[in-house]
């Protein structure tokens, strides 16, 4: 971006530096006074920079076909296709919600994953024996998941 951010920040800044120097002390608060009134066209003419860059993204998204960019750097860029899902996690996405876990994963994760769940859902610990089942078949169609990772690998 060729905007300056720390000078934006700054200039963002002075006047509310402006207001607590003045209750603060105001024999200080004339000079910054002035400071501002000086930075007024500096502080305007990068607002309007900005508001036209937010109108062009806002004409861009609204119709991107007729809208024309000043310079090449402000074109939003957008990806021409989706990208394509892992069939793989479309398979497996229940049973990675089921044992809480997040994709990818590797063996040991999974054996954390499935020891946890299973401590939640075991009869004995106060679980329904359906979900401790559940956890269970989950557990092993992923292990089932990972050894064709493996061998698709190799």
């Amino acid at each position: 971006m060729k905007d300056n951010p720390p000078l934006l920040i700054i200039l963002q800044l002075l006047p509310i530096l402006v207001v607590v120097t003045a209750i603060v002390n105001p024999t200080l608060a004339l000079p910054l006074i002035s400071l501002l009134i000086l930075l007024f066209p500096v502080i305007l003419y990068k607002f309007l920079q900005q508001a036209s860059r937010d109108l062009g993204r806002e004409l861009y998204s609204r119709n991107p076909e007729t809208t024309e960019f000043d310079q090449w750097d402000e074109v939003p860029i957008v990806d021409s296709e989706p990208m394509a899902i892992d069939p793989i996690f479309q398979r497996i996405q229940g049973d990675l919600a089921l044992l809480r876990l997040a994709y990818p994963f590797d063996e040991d994760q999974l054996t954390q994953a499935y020891r946890r769940r299973a401590r939640e859902t075991h009869p004995d610990a106060g679980g329904s024996e359906r979900e401790f089942i559940q956890v269970q078949q989950a557990y092993e169609r992923l292990q089932g998941v990972l050894e064709l990772e493996i061998s698709e690998e190799f």
